[in-house]
């Protein structure tokens, strides 16, 4: 899908910030250390003095409108609890479905208990409803929990949400431990600070290797 100018500016917006915090690094579309996931920014700001500790880094993402967001704000946690709970209600369905319709089962395996059946030339409601969503809830663990997995891994320092105006109703909907910047007539307001996560030195590092990487592209 072709980037939109509101994406775009969002993100010329966040790479402006975070020069102006003092990094003396930034680029955009960076792939995060200990994740598969890229962000939309990045940025890496030197300590002070002769410290030969790696400095801070930083990962920013910028969403454009409320679906964008919502779609990576995700809890794994909770995700995966309600998918065991919906694969529960789905085995106890199949169960009870396979009493009242033999007739479904495709016979693959020589205990009926083992089998496969296939419901779907019943049209059940409930087993087409609960299916559906227990697929959804798969594909939000496997990918829809992006903010929560890049704060949890300790892929940067600070993290930030660049939002447009209204995308993010209340400091609640953030995920835990990121600052939220929100595009207000051409700059960027704080809305909320970020949190200091835990960070190894070599996290820290390889970040700042590939935003020189991504500088060079």
């Amino acid at each position: 899908m072709a980037e939109s100018n509101k994406h775009r500016n969002l993100k010329r917006l966040a790479c402006s910030w975070l020069q102006d915090q003092g990094c003396s690094a930034v680029a955009s579309e960076v792939s995060l250390p200990l994740s598969n996931f890229r962000v939309d920014v990045a940025g890496y700001q030197s300590l002070r003095g002769l410290s030969a500790e790696p400095g801070a880094t930083f990962a920013m993402e910028c969403k454009q409108s409320r679906s964008d967001f919502l779609r990576d704000a995700g809890n794994e946690s909770s995700a995966l609890n309600m998918k065991e709970w919906h694969y529960q209600r789905i085995q106890r369905l199949r169960n009870l479905l396979s009493m009242h319709l033999p007739q479904c089962r495709l016979n693959e395996s020589l205990f009926a208990e083992y089998d496969t059946y296939d419901f779907s030339s019943w049209r059940h409601a409930t087993w087409f409803k609960l299916n559906a969503e227990y697929m959804r809830l798969s594909r939000k663990v496997s990918s829809r929990v992006k903010f929560d997995k890049i704060a949890r891994y300790g892929c940067a320092r600070f993290c930030y949400l660049v939002a447009s105006e209204n995308v993010i109703r209340s400091e609640g909907e953030l995920p835990l431990g990121w600052g939220c910047l929100e595009a207000r007539n051409g700059e960027l307001a704080l809305v909320k600070m970020a949190l200091p996560l835990e960070t190894k030195a070599s996290a820290r590092l390889k970040l700042l290797e590939r935003i020189a990487g991504a500088k060079n592209r």
